[in-house]
């Protein structure tokens, strides 16, 4: 007796997809793909192991830090639960949920054998993995690693409208002179939506209601100054007031002045100053001079961690925060 079919049949008995988002349902997976599956099972299982227990030493060396990782949202995710590889998750993109952070290059290689897998016997559920993730988003936005969560996306519309505005009128934003404005490069969408991430882009109450209204932390009481009348605010009583267009209008507005001097009063009011770049614009906008875990100015990592999301849209760039 040819005992293969049998133990193909058995294997995809107890091997189901469910989506986990949009409707629970279960599809059958081909006996075909169990077979096809196998070679990589082992190998598959281990690498799962070694990077869980990697993070977890990542994890413990920041808490002894006093410091945390925001984790990783699932938007929606496909869940397999088979007896060859036990429990899996994949997005649209039919990329596994795995930190590649705490995967090596030859590892790797395995990862991607499973989602070319994922994508032969998957094709309707990976429909996104032709989209590059730097133009997934709503009016050609990002939708970055980590934060492929819808909510991650609400503002993806407003912010290309308002960068579209300030791109053609650099000078009225910064208020600046024309030949100022002339030496600023254009902003890019990406980097405003990866400054509200790192502002107000993690999973707690308090940040979930400043992105829905004050998404780069613009108009806060106790961060207040006469600057910020200039840019259209008026002192708030509380967080989050105004609309969200109105305070990140205000932001755009901010962040361009502080490209000139981290007064970020209108650039006129130096007619020889220039700006000085969209990175350290962004370490101006923050200012934090405490040092982190590596030894470094905030300020400076703060900025850093923006571009870097807003460059490598495929690279996971985690919020940090304090744990006291």
């Amino acid at each position: 007796m040819n005992v293969k079919p049998l133990v193909m049949a058995a294997l995809a008995a107890a091997c189901a997809l469910r989506t986990a988002s949009g409707g629970e349902g279960v599809l059958t997976v081909d006996p075909r793909a169990i077979g096809e599956i196998l070679p990589l099972a082992v190998e598959a299982a281990g690498i799962f192991r070694r990077a869980n227990e990697r993070e977890a030493k990542h994890d413990a060396e920041l808490r002894r830090k006093e410091i945390a990782e925001v984790p990783a949202s699932e938007g929606r995710r496909h869940v397999i639960d088979t007896s060859v590889l036990g429990r899996f998750a994949f997005d649209d993109w039919g990329e596994i949920y795995i930190d590649r952070r705490f995967v090596t290059d030859e590892e790797m290689k395995t990862v991607k054998a499973i989602e070319r897998w994922i994508a032969k016997w998957f094709p309707s559920e990976t429909k996104r993995r032709n989209t590059p993730r730097r133009a997934a988003g709503e009016a050609g936005l990002p939708v970055f690693r980590g934060f492929e969560e819808a909510r991650y996306q609400q503002h993806d519309r407003l912010i290309a409208r308002l960068t579209a505005e300030f791109n053609a009128n650099k000078a009225a934003w910064c208020g600046g002179t024309a030949a100022q404005a002339s030496k600023i490069a254009d902003l890019s969408p990406a980097l405003v939506k990866s400054h509200m991430i790192e502002e107000t882009g993690g999973n707690g109450p308090r940040s979930r209601a400043a992105w829905a209204v004050d998404p780069l932390q613009v108009n806060v009481p106790g961060d207040w100054g006469a600057e910020k009348e200039l840019v259209g605010l008026r002192k708030p009583a509380r967080r989050n007031e105004g609309t969200a267009e109105g305070n990140v209008r205000a932001a755009i507005r901010y962040l361009s002045r502080k490209g000139f001097w981290a007064a970020a009063r209108p650039a006129a009011d130096r007619p020889k100053g220039y700006f000085d770049g969209w990175l350290k614009a962004l370490r101006r906008y923050n200012g934090r001079r405490d040092r982190t875990d590596t030894d470094r100015y905030y300020s400076d990592e703060y900025a850093d961690k923006i571009v870097e999301r807003a460059t490598n849209p495929d690279r996971f760039v985690p919020i940090e925060i304090k744990l006291k």
